[in-house]
């Protein structure tokens, strides 16, 4: 399986590393994503990643971890004069890394549009000069998305719409964009028929699978961080949803990510 999405870095968690991927990998997990979210905590990331970058024997379990950079719209305030330089540093660093976690979120307070769009134009624009993926938060500011991808053509190497959370007649038109959709926890909320929606109008080529740990704890799961073990449970309501097998939808999505963090 592989968790297209986690921050491992974040300090709720970052003490307990080794066991959460150990649990990972008891549970089937083979591959993750670790995002960074602002300059902060990008060094924390990359040490994970020089750690856990090959088949880390966790457990008797290969479990191996991929790094993304970027500026999250939460932190485009905090972002240096030089972050671009800096990103662009990383890169050049981890020739595998992918730039995320970047977006755009309305629902930030205040607001502060122009700084976001400016900072995740700029990320894109590096993904592409450096032949990255990308993995996009997108909260109510759909409309924009859509217009800056559209005016960039599209995204040069692909990328995910993390744990997607749009309308589900925007799926056809974000996959023309380049883009794969994630899905997290959030599809196990009880009554959350918009999401299941989306899911079924998922190419099954672009179809991923997150847990945006330690964050979209699945409902009725022990706490009190989510973690990648957890990803089953996602892969299980997945299934569900679309009349599949439990085993059909983690090769899929697995496959699809690494298809996805292995194009240039």
């Amino acid at each position: 399986m592989f968790d297209t999405h986690c921050h491992l870095q974040d300090e709720r968690i970052a003490g307990s590393v080794d066991d959460i991927l150990c649990r990972a990998g008891r549970a089937g997990v083979r591959r993750l994503l670790c995002c960074g979210s602002a300059e902060e905590d990008w060094a924390g990331v990359a040490r994970i990643g020089a750690k856990y970058g090959g088949n880390a024997d966790l457990c008797n379990s290969a479990v191996s971890v991929s790094c993304a950079f970027g500026v999250h719209p939460w932190y485009v305030d905090q972002a240096g004069d030089n972050w671009d330089t800096e990103l662009e540093g990383y890169l050049n660093r981890d020739p595998s890394a992918a730039v995320g976690e970047i977006g755009l979120d309305n629902t930030v307070s205040p607001r502060n549009d122009v700084r976001q769009i400016d900072i995740f134009t700029r990320q894109l624009e590096i993904a592409g000069r450096f032949g990255r993926p990308v993995s996009i938060h997108c909260r109510k500011a759909w409309g924009s998305l859509l217009s800056i991808l559209k005016n960039m053509g599209g995204l040069r190497c692909g990328g995910a719409i993390h744990s997607y959370s749009g309308p589900p007649d925007l799926v056809c038109e974000l996959e023309k964009l380049g883009c794969c959709i994630s899905f997290s926890g959030s599809i196990l909320i009880p009554g959350s028929k918009r999401a299941a929606e989306s899911l079924k109008k998922v190419s099954p080529g672009k179809l991923l699978v997150e847990t945006d740990s330690p964050d979209i704890l699945p409902p009725g799961v022990p706490g009190p961080f989510n973690e990648p073990a957890n990803i089953f449970t996602i892969i299980n309501k997945a299934a569900e949803i679309l009349a599949k097998t439990p085993e059909e939808v983690a090769l899929l999505t697995y496959n699809n990510g690494l298809r996805l963090l292995n194009r240039k």
